[in-house]
């Protein structure tokens, strides 16, 4: 995972070429990774206590909450650490405090660090996120959280479990349970005139719960991760997901992740059973990277779906995929001439190199749309050294849907080796490519994903 967050970094420099780069969040207040192991200057047991050792803290505190169950906690940290001593609120032990009912957290200053809190038995008839870094936030951290909605009813309000606001933020070694009411899980929202570089890494993603409407369709709005919205679309918001595991991620069943925002880049992570893609809907020049989609045996399993302008998609694997059309391995949409930002802009200048589909139901599948509006092929799109590997006839490495300007695409050093290709002509391998045995890569995101305790 090491070099992973090392590539991660270079590979977001040209995003942070005019703004500052992030400055690392401490662990502790001196930098050091032993948090659990100094001792607290507080320790408190209500929020009263809290507020009062919030009043006091300087850089470098420790607050400490004692261990046990605790119902209708609001709590919010005001208050600012430094790049050497961050401020750190933290339980007694990891997982030993228990928030429930209408709980939250709230980190509003900068180098503040939050560890070690469950949140479960949630109300979800409140509206209100669970964990907040608060508008005018930076250089915050909060890890090894975990939020569980096994307890809570299902709820059609929308609501999301963590709103990250401010610059240099992050969320890291979370794990977040079957969120069971409307609303994205985690949102980075975007400010006008901020770029908000935000870190979201290694945490446990799991969503199986669906909500439909009275049509029996899913309902829009279930995603388990999204950055920015339609509005701010075209904005910069550079942030980094990496090692992350996204396991039963169903949601909408479309959209795992929604992309809403410009540089952005998604390496190294997992993506397991989730009935949707990990989907560029708005905002160009985006990364996707070293990331794993397997199907874990479930059915409209997708990969990566594409809309806008530069983006790569490089070195992913894609293994024994179900989906079709938009929630194939990997789908070019086709664009709308007139697009407004809620709409689907023409996929332009991307890069699709040296990942391997291996045995998926659709491989890559290019200028598919369903709506009228949508009139536009892509426009200089290039495939470059994949290699799709396909053991049976009816899967389906290459469909080019009609309408597709053949000269706008440039296929370059691919390796297509069985199945069905449709659309186009393209020469076919007559042996199998070699790939790689992934396992022990994929178990370590599996393990290093989530909380420790």
């Amino acid at each position: 995972m090491k070099f992973l967050l090392l590539m991660a970094l270079a590979l977001t420099a040209g995003c942070h070429e005019a703004f500052s780069i992030p400055a690392p969040v401490p662990s502790s207040p001196n930098g050091q990774d032993k948090t659990q192991k100094v001792k607290a200057d507080f320790v408190v047991n209500d929020a009263l206590e809290f507020a009062e050792a919030v009043k006091l803290a300087v850089p470098g505190t420790i607050i400490e909450w004692a261990d046990g169950e605790y119902e209708n906690i609001v709590l919010k940290m005001s208050l600012s650490g430094t790049a050497d001593s961050a401020i750190v609120f933290r339980t007694q032990t990891p997982g030993g405090v228990v928030f429930k009912g209408v709980s939250s957290l709230q980190l509003s200053g900068s180098y503040l660090v939050a560890e070690g809190f469950t949140f479960n038995n949630i109300d979800t008839s409140v509206k209100g996120s669970i964990l907040t870094f608060a508008r005018g936030s930076s250089d915050c951290r909060i890890s090894n959280c975990q939020i569980d909605g096994r307890g809570s009813k299902a709820s059609e309000l929308d609501t999301k479990w963590v709103s990250i606001y401010g610059v240099r933020n992050e969320i890291s070694h979370c794990s977040f349970i079957d969120k069971r009411n409307m609303g994205c899980l985690l949102v980075v929202w975007m400010e006008d005139d901020i770029v908000p570089h935000h870190r979201i890494a290694d945490n446990y993603f799991f969503r199986p719960y669906t909500h439909y409407d009275d049509k029996g369709k899913p309902r829009n709005g279930q995603e388990s991760l999204r950055i920015g919205t339609s509005t701010y679309s075209m904005s910069d918001a550079c942030c980094t997901v990496t090692g992350n595991y996204f396991y039963r991620c169903n949601g909408e069943r479309a959209e795992i992740i929604s992309n809403k925002s410009c540089r952005n880049l998604y390496e190294g992570n997992l993506f397991e059973g989730g009935e949707g893609t990990l989907t560029l809907r708005h905002g160009n020049d985006c990364t996707v990277k070293g990331n794993f989609f397997l199907s874990g045996g479930r059915s409209e399993v997708g990969g990566v779906r594409i809309i806008g302008e530069r983006h790569i998609v490089q070195d992913n694997i894609f293994l024994n995929l179900t989906g079709t059309n938009y929630k194939a391995a990997l789908c070019v949409v086709k664009g709308e001439s007139n697009a407004e930002l809620t709409g689907y802009w023409t996929v332009k200048d991307c890069v699709v190199k040296d990942n391997i589909f291996k045995d998926c139901l659709y491989g890559i599948v290019v200028n598919y749309g369903v709506r009228d509006s949508q009139d536009t092929a892509p426009k200089n799109l290039i495939f470059s050294g994949n290699k799709i590997f396909s053991s049976k006839v009816y899967m389906i490495p290459v469909m080019v849907h009609e309408d597709t300007p053949l000269n706008e695409i440039k296929w370059q050093d691919n390796i297509i080796f069985g199945g069905t290709v449709r659309g186009i002509t393209l020469g076919m391998s007559s042996s199998a490519p070699e790939i790689p045995d992934f396992s022990e890569t994929i178990d370590k995101i599996r393990k290093n994903a989530g909380v420790s305790w």
